[in-house]
């Protein structure tokens, strides 16, 4: 009995200290832009409900699918009907999708009549969920992505907290924290590869190798050898030549 007790407590351990992955919240093959990320120099997410928000730059009408499986908890999709209409929330246009584990994730900024699931609806890893634009408080089109969970606050209400959310690309899955200017393709097909912004990299190193002696040695061979074989090519070339 107790040994059925540990081996339950170490598999609860394990799942709870197991990180939940988020698939990129837009259509495969596509590739986009994250603008704001948290910690970055230049956000506009300042509150507990934002915080840990991305923002990711595409155009109008993208497909924005599930970045996690749940149950669609809150839709709004009327706002944003004319260019002129003056926003009315933040977020305009939304899905937001409960987990398992009582986060939800909030997908925001949809275009005018813009989303594709009803309310309490169970939506699989991926499936569409509407399609992106600028409704609510938003200069242009972009797609506004946060996870948050429901906390009560030291004056015993409960309020909305944001939380880090770690993304992934590729099977097996690579992960990666979002980073202000790193453009990701959603690719579920294979292998994925680590994302990296053009500033981040890795130049290619001028610097003279440091060989040691036998090293140097088998270099000097080698080039001889070269040189060599060009020289007798070059002979070779001068003979026919002449005939």
């Amino acid at each position: 009995m107790r040994l059925a007790c540990l081996a339950a407590g170490l598999l609860w351990f394990a799942s709870g200290a197991a990180e939940t992955l988020y698939r990129l919240p837009w259509a495969d093959a596509r590739s986009f832009m994250f603008t704001q990320v948290p910690g970055g120099q230049i956000t506009s997410h300042f509150t507990k409900a934002t915080l840990h928000a991305v923002d990711v730059d595409m155009p109008e009408g993208v497909s924005i699918v599930a970045a996690r499986a749940g149950i669609v908890e809150t839709v709004e999709a009327r706002h944003g009907r004319t260019p002129e209409e003056a926003p009315v929330t933040y977020e305009g246009n939304f899905v937001r999708v409960r987990h398992a584990d009582g986060t939800a994730a909030t997908y925001a900024h949809l275009k005018y009549g813009g989303v594709a699931v009803a309310l309490g609806e169970a939506v699989e890893l991926g499936q569409l969920l509407g399609y992106s634009g600028a409704t609510g408080d938003a200069e242009y089109p972009h797609l506004h992505f946060v996870v948050t969970r429901t906390r009560t606050n030291s004056g015993g209400w409960p309020e909305e907290i944001s939380l880090p959310v770690t993304f992934y690309v590729g099977v097996p899955p690579v992960a990666f924290a979002p980073r202000a200017a790193v453009r990701v393709q959603a690719d579920y097909s294979g292998p994925g590869k680590m994302p990296w912004a053009v500033s981040e990299a890795p130049r290619f190193n001028w610097q003279r190798p440091v060989l040691d002696s036998a090293e140097e040695a088998r270099a000097w061979a080698v080039l001889g050898l070269w040189l060599l074989a060009c020289a007798a090519a070059l002979a070779w070339f001068w003979r026919f030549a002449r005939r």
